[in-house]
């Protein structure tokens, strides 16, 4: 028998309610049962070659295509099942496609009642049409649909290489595009959808028969891909977020992927390896948004002193140096981690003597907030001139060093000078003294104790004041 159109069998269909057959449902199920309708049904295509079920979905009657699904899942044996519910139109579509422009105008019961029996099915979901777009892409942008992804979420088929493919679907080649979209989606979804889809992507690369290439993905998302807007990752957003086992999954799973670049750029010995394994958890964890603030400073403002405390214990306070010929002999030469930093090859100082957008670091920044806590995170186990250093000869954006920040008329003539000199705005420098006029002895005292200690110390045993600390302060000194 001859293929009918699936606009003839549709008329029909049509032609029998206007005739007063009752609910399409009824009519459906009633008509599949006569006659040879059910092959009719079958073999029906439309002119771009979907079948009647497709035609449905096209034409937006989700109601009346679940009826479809249903009727024919219940008339007919699994194969030729299998072959209806998987047929393509002309350009690839396939059922999910259609399905996933519906869901993009309405996430109703229907529709997400279709999607869970596809899920049921395992019909894929990633399959993509001629043109290259899958259905998960339609699902994800411009707006992620998220009843549907948790949906596919809970069948624990969704991947985060499924993610991302279906994502640089829709962005064609451009990087720069693909890293916002994944930004955004994961953006969406700490705000709008408890941030399942990032806990499920977690969890999934630090399960251990998890392989590698799920890893580097996953990576990727939390750490590498960068928000155009403000200059952060998915990692600095869900710092407010992550609970501390998700916050240590994620740091594990960065200290392997890492281990894994490590093994890939085959160290010569164990010395280089360590270097390697820094320079190359540098590049991740000194990022910085786009007003110059690195993860540290987030920990800080999030109120995250145990994420802070974490974060500078995985960086060396050490200069990183890789030994190279010069003359045939083996010379140490430095291996540069942050090229703006007065410490260039010390990942830990790099990261406390990094500056905000403003000129504050970390330190200066732990003093505004009054938080004592983070502010002995920062100076933990540094040697004690530079600790001293730091107390006394960095400054911030009004060019106080710590030490007058807490010495109420040093720290407002500095910001008077600031604000004279166009370097402060006048409100900025009245918000941050009356911050400074609020901080509590505590933290005052810590200050100069910790700096008396030292000069006493170096008083002791060098007969002069503290050694020059190891990085470089000329640097600092562009805000004094």
């Amino acid at each position: 028998m001859a293929a009918e159109s699936v606009e003839q069998l549709h008329g029909e269909m049509l032609a029998r309610l206007e005739k007063g057959s009752g609910r399409f449902s009824n009519l459906f199920k009633n008509w599949m049962k006569f006659e040879n309708n059910s092959e009719r049904m079958f073999k029906a295509r439309a002119a771009n070659g979907g079948s009647y079920l497709l035609a449905r979905l096209a034409d937006y009657e989700v109601s009346r295509a679940l009826v479809v699904l249903e009727t024919v899942m219940e008339f007919w044996d699994r194969e030729r099942f299998a072959l209806y519910v998987n047929a393509e139109d002309n350009d690839g579509n396939g059922i999910w496609h259609y399905l996933a422009d519906n869901l993009r105008l309405n996430e109703g019961r229907d529709t997400l009642k279709f999607a869970h029996i596809l899920i049921k099915l395992d019909v894929d979901f990633a399959r993509r049409n001629k043109y290259g777009i899958s259905p998960l892409g339609k699902m994800l942008v411009p707006e992620p649909k998220w009843q549907s992804i948790n949906a596919l979420i809970q069948t624990k088929h969704l991947q985060i290489v499924n993610v991302e493919n279906a994502v640089a679907e829709q962005a064609k080649g451009d990087q720069g595009k693909l890293a916002n979209m994944m930004c955004g989606i994961f953006a969406a979804d700490l705000s709008d959808n408890r941030a399942l889809l990032s806990q499920h992507c977690l969890k999934q690369a630090v399960q251990s028969n998890t392989d590698k290439e799920q890893r580097q993905a996953t990576c990727r998302l939390f750490f590498d891909y960068i928000n155009a807007e403000d200059g952060t990752t998915a990692f600095h957003k869900l710092l407010g977020h992550a609970n501390t086992a998700m916050f240590e999954d994620l740091l594990g799973l960065l200290l392997q992927q890492t281990e894994e670049t490590v093994v890939g750029m085959s160290p010569p010995d164990v010395a280089t390896k360590k270097v390697y394994r820094q320079a190359v958890l540098c590049r991740r964890l000194l990022k910085r948004d786009k007003a110059r603030r690195t993860l540290f400073v987030h920990c800080l403002l999030l109120g995250k002193t145990a994420y802070l405390r974490k974060l500078t214990g995985m960086l060396l306070n050490d200069e990183l140096a890789i030994k190279k010929l010069v003359r045939g002999e083996p010379q140490p030469q430095p291996v540069v981690i942050d090229k703006t930093s007065p410490a260039p090859s010390n990942p830990l100082l790099s990261a406390l003597l990094a500056r905000d957008r403003r000129g504050d670091t970390l330190m200066h920044l732990a003093i505004l907030q009054g938080d004592k806590g983070a502010l002995e995170v920062a100076l933990h186990g540094l040697a004690s001139n530079d600790v001293h250093a730091m107390l006394t000869k960095v400054p911030d954006a009004s060019g106080a060093s710590p030490v007058e920040m807490v010495d109420l008329e040093k720290a407002k003539a500095r910001l008077g000078r600031a604000v004279k000199s166009g370097r402060l705005p006048m409100e900025v420098a009245n918000a941050r003294m009356k911050r400074l006029a609020k901080l509590d002895k505590g933290l005052r005292s810590y200050i100069n104790d910790k700096i008396a200690e030292i000069e006493a110390l170096a008083s002791d045993t060098k007969g002069g004041a503290p050694v020059a600390p190891n990085f470089d302060v000329r640097k600092m000194a562009g805000a004094a």
